[in-house]
């Protein structure tokens, strides 16, 4: 589904980019252009220029430049389509969509759980709602907050919510699609708190539930939806995004109440992935807005092992992401227990910040009671296999002061152990394959010269993967009336054996090529060399599974 064209076209004639531009950076406007300090890099003078007659900026400075919704992309980070329509929602613009009814189902859908939203608000301000209130108060939460966080209440007799529903014209249907009721047509939340978790233009589209009773789970979410995704959603403020951008940090806490307590501890800038495991996609999402992540999940095992797992997402990311995590005291569960213990200074916390690399380690030497650097080292070289060689040296360096070993002797135990993982999988494949090596480039030569070298191109990596191969090939291109030209003119195959002895070639050559790193590698310490190995590794991998 997208805008149509001429949609967008009448909404730029109506649109200000001043608007946009003096309300997200300092800067005047005179008659229909003005100049402003560039917010994409850091100045003190105005070199951004930007006219209201085009809708278009300019910084000579940095040289970003663009229309009114580059603008809008860059200052909120956020795709062509979300800023057409944050322009469009400014000036009350009824945007017109190639799918109509797509958006329309979905605006309605967000419309009728904003009715609901404020019933489960209401309820909270009833009598009824002292249970929630009272526990709202042991966890330091109180009435200003409950109205502030928007926080709801679900009674527990359903009858009360049903006949809200039909009164308001909302259908079991309408229940199921907004994912408000389970597979048997339950409704999913009964005597919660309910906590509102909103996309990132603050509209409610879905809920995040906390039992006070036996009935269910301790904490529950909506079911997916047209309109919530679960693992591309997280939990934050509304105050969120304006945080964010004056502090060019996220915080990512583990739960509801570690989001609402950086909130009472002056930090706007905290999400929560809702309760489950933090995801690519939501890190992703995350890092449009800032790539400098500070982790806080609970000061327990399944925090420590959550933490952990980010590490293994890292590199899976678009952007470099700087990821730190806070050190919480012993004491303490996870930041909302800090907070309602009366602990009131969390910058500390957050200068004393450590890199995730590093936290990781010291969570590793922790599990390892007694010292033993074997077993160290077994469960450090798992931590590591997923970062780049950048962050590999890193951690080495780390590792290296921690259990007082020379960095060095580390990288060789490293290259010890990766040397005999890489010599013993290489025998696997290789010995049927230089027995029959001659024949396999007899026909692959053989296919080119009957193609008149017009598949070349198509075999590009083959060819410049063995040097004697490139030069046959090259000669014979050369001299195609040979008679050794013609001698591979004779050949006959079937695309079949032409298609097993181009892989055979791949795996022969690859595995050549991992046998000269191996070399390399035994006169260096370079840990990128694993790299160019692994990655040679998976190729060849990627050719067997064809045979």
């Amino acid at each position: 589904m997208g805008i149509a064209k001429d949609s967008i076209e009448s909404l730029k004639l109506k649109a200000k980019i001043s608007d946009f531009i003096l309300s997200s950076t300092t800067g005047k406007l005179r008659g229909n252009k003005g100049m402003a300090l560039c917010p994409f890099h850091g100045e003190k003078t105005a070199s951004m220029s930007f006219t209201d007659e085009e809708n278009l900026f300019h910084c000579f400075g940095c040289k970003e430049g663009g229309d009114i919704f580059k603008y809008i992309q860059l200052i909120n980070n956020v795709e062509f389509q979300e800023s057409v329509e944050i322009v469009a929602e400014k000036y009350a613009f009824n945007l017109r969509y190639t799918d109509s009814q797509y958006e329309s189902n979905q605006k309605n859908l967000i419309q009728k759980l904003k009715i609901i939203s404020d019933y489960f608000l209401e309820n909270m301000n009833k009598s009824s709602s002292a249970n929630p209130k009272k526990y709202l108060a042991t966890r330091k939460i109180d009435n200003h907050d409950i109205k502030n966080f928007k926080l709801g209440y679900a009674e527990l007799d359903e009858k009360l919510f049903y006949e809200f529903c039909e009164t308001n014209q909302i259908n079991k249907q309408n229940l199921q699609s907004l994912g408000l009721l389970s597979e048997k047509q339950n409704l999913l939340f009964r005597d919660r708190i309910l906590f509102p978790i909103t996309n990132f233009r603050n509209e409610t589209v879905a809920f995040g539930g906390r039992a006070l009773s036996d009935f269910g789970p301790k904490y529950l979410n909506s079911a997916e939806s047209q309109i919530y995704k679960k693992n591309r959603t997280l939990y934050f403020t509304s105050n969120f995004l304006k945080s964010v951008k004056e502090s060019n940090e996220i915080i990512i806490a583990e739960g509801y109440f570690d989001v609402i307590a950086f909130n009472l501890l002056g930090y706007s800038n905290a999400a929560s992935p809702s309760g489950t495991a933090l995801t690519v996609q939501q890190l992703e999402q995350l890092s449009k807005y800032s790539t400098n992540i500070i982790l806080s999940f609970d000061n327990d095992t399944a925090g420590v092992n959550a933490t952990k797992r980010i590490l293994e997402l890292k590199d899976s990311i678009s952007r470099d992401l700087n990821l730190t995590c806070i050190v919480l005291p012993d004491e303490y569960k996870d930041i909302g227990e800090y907070y309602e213990k009366g602990n009131l200074n969390v910058e500390e916390l957050i200068q004393n910040k450590v890199d995730l690399i590093e936290f990781c380690i010291d969570a590793l030497l922790d599990e390892v009671s007694d010292n033993d650097k074997r077993k160290i080292f077994t469960e450090f070289k798992n931590l590591i296999s997923s970062l780049g060689p950048l962050d590999q040296d890193y951690a080495f360096d780390k590792l290296s002061v921690k259990i007082d070993t020379p960095k060095d002797v580390l990288i060789k135990e490293l290259k010890h152990k990766q040397l005999n993982k890489i010599t013993k999988e290489n025998l696997s494949e290789g010995e049927y394959g230089n027995q029959h090596i001659d024949s396999f480039k007899e026909i692959f030569l053989a296919s080119l010269i009957k193609s008149n070298f017009e598949k070349i191109a198509e075999y590009k990596d083959l060819i410049e993967s063995n040097s004697e191969l490139y030069n046959l090939v090259e000669d014979l291109k050369t001299n195609q009336n040979s008679k050794s030209s013609e001698s591979y003119k004779n050949i006959s195959f079937t695309d079949a054996q032409l298609n097993e002895a181009v892989s055979r070639l791949h795996i022969h050559f690859f595995e050549l090529k991992i046998n000269s790193l191996i070399s390399k590698l035994e006169e260096s310490n370079d840990v990128k060399l694993f790299t160019e190995i692994e990655d040679l590794k998976k190729k060849i991998e990627n050719y067997q599974n064809t045979l």
